[in-house]
């Protein structure tokens, strides 16, 4: 019995390890952009690749993906540098303001 419950241990840290959580408050790593949706209230959310898992997005979009509600000052900048990412492939940083993942700042250049 304690060999079994060593490897559901080992299993579970393992599938974990492999997960991306949202970091927050903080950068995530340098990452895809997948998906940028624009919400009802004129926010932005975002998913990336690898995924996150955690959040609360605005809208009910899921825990995967990250907000910048429509309060935020650089909205139409984060728009069009998350599109510019998405169409050119470059990978996107992104900093969270929290554990919710709500976006406040992004690094949008050459990654090491």
């Amino acid at each position: 019995m304690k060999r079994m419950s060593k490897i559901i241990l080992f299993i579970v840290v393992s599938l974990v390890a492999n997960l991306s959580f949202a970091q927050g408050p903080g950068w995530t790593d340098w990452s895809d952009v997948e998906q940028i949706i624009v919400t009802a209230n004129g926010g932005i959310n975002v998913r990336l690749n690898p995924e996150l898992s955690g959040c609360v997005s605005q809208g009910g979009y899921g825990a995967q993906t990250a907000s910048i509600y429509p309060d935020h000052p650089g909205l139409e900048l984060f728009q069009s540098n998350l599109l510019a990412a998405s169409m050119s492939g470059k990978k996107v940083r992104l900093y969270f303001i929290d554990d919710t993942c709500r976006v406040t700042e992004m690094r949008f250049d050459e990654h090491p």
